[in-house]
């Protein structure tokens, strides 16, 4: 058994909001160092010769230069951890702008004891306060989204509904969904995270904003566990391990400052 970062790294900058110092480059050597022993594979999509060259100094287990895009770039590191890796390997996709605290590495492996899913990110769109962009199966008031607690020795850990599609597992668990992970990104140009978790984790409403797309999605969900397939656990800790560096979206209570020199400039 090996553990692998399955990472997508692109030149492109989106129109999200940054946080101030915040380096693809910087919040990669960061990952290294929280990870260290796993394998790194690295999908450079779209990435200019001088990020490039300095991903080809990193000594990586794999570097692959693409030009695909988001969503097929996903799909084809999906596709080539299904068809390479063992079923027992534990795979962390990560995208190019998370920071991780120390011991990421241990705090991911224990929650993959417990659930078939794991994020390290703790969204902040689970808690009533976060407001108007709060995740629609969160109810009004001050509460969080439905779950249940898991003490571990290195984290506590709660279930959740969704996450991004940074997100780890074993290699057998995405062979199991890759209803979800192969069949629907076909079909799509962009990725879209939050209903592939519905489809996996199959959450109650429990007073949530009900929409019709969503009933529509749920139904489907449902459909297709009648079909067979497994209704699945995605885990996360208490307080987050990682932090999307989209300015507005961070965790409650993560530290910025202590990074500062070792995962922003």
């Amino acid at each position: 058994m090996a553990n692998y970062l399955l990472y997508r790294i692109s030149s492109k900058v989106n129109a999200k909001p940054r946080v101030a110092g915040f380096s693809k480059m910087a919040c990669l050597d960061n990952l290294l160092d929280a990870f260290p022993g796993y394998r790194m594979i690295c999908i450079a999509d779209n990435c200019d010769a001088e990020t490039v060259a300095l991903l080809e100094r990193k000594g990586f287990f794999k570097l692959e230069v693409t030009r695909l895009g988001q969503a097929a770039s996903f799909y084809h590191l999906a596709r080539m951890a299904m068809e390479t890796l063992h079923d027992e390997d534990i795979v962390y996709f990560i995208e190019d702008d998370y920071l991780h605290v120390p011991d990421s590495g241990k705090i991911l492996e224990e929650g993959i004891q417990v659930f078939d899913y794991v994020t390290l990110y703790d969204h902040p769109d689970k808690y009533g306060v976060f407001g108007k962009g709060r995740n629609p199966y969160v109810d009004d008031g001050k509460l969080s989204e439905v779950t249940q607690l898991y003490k571990g020795a290195f984290a506590l850990w709660r279930t959740t509904n969704s996450t991004t599609h940074t997100f780890a597992c074993r290699v057998k668990t995405l062979k199991e969904d890759r209803w979800v992970w192969l069949g629907k990104l076909k079909l799509r140009p962009r990725l879209q995270d939050f209903y592939d978790w519905i489809f996996l984790t199959r959450p109650g409403f429990h007073g949530g904003r009900l929409k019709a797309k969503l009933l529509l999605r749920q139904t489907m969900a449902r459909l297709a566990g009648l079909a067979g397939f497994r209704k699945r656990t995605l885990g996360v800790p208490v307080p987050s391990a990682s932090a999307h560096l989209e300015a507005g979206y961070l965790p409650d209570g993560f530290d910025l400052e202590r990074f500062r020199g070792k995962g922003l400039a």
